[in-house]
């Protein structure tokens, strides 16, 4: 049966030899993303207003809508380790 232990920065998932490890702190990566998303969809709208921009306007919100999705993904892989346990212990 997995066991979940708790440390001072990351959570860690026991499963037979191989832990898990789940890092609490936010990476800059993360950051950077949300200061895109914002930067895109305020150009996107501030596009939208002329007609001569639309289409860029439109194309700067479907990068932000794409940098939105990727949100989620990026804090698991960022968030996520795998460390196996045999390897460490001594023989």
């Amino acid at each position: 049966m997995p066991r979940i232990f708790h440390g001072k920065k990351y959570h860690d998932l026991k499963a037979g030899r191989f832990r898990l490890y789940f890092r609490r702190k936010y990476r800059l990566i993360s950051l950077s993303n949300d200061l895109l998303i914002g930067f895109f969809f305020i150009t996107g709208s501030i596009l939208n207003f002329f007609t001569a921009t639309a289409s860029f306007g439109s194309i700067a919100y479907l990068l932000g809508s794409i940098f939105l999705a990727s949100r989620p993904i990026l804090k698991i892989i960022h968030n996520t380790g795998l460390k196996d346990d045999y390897k460490e212990t001594p023989r």
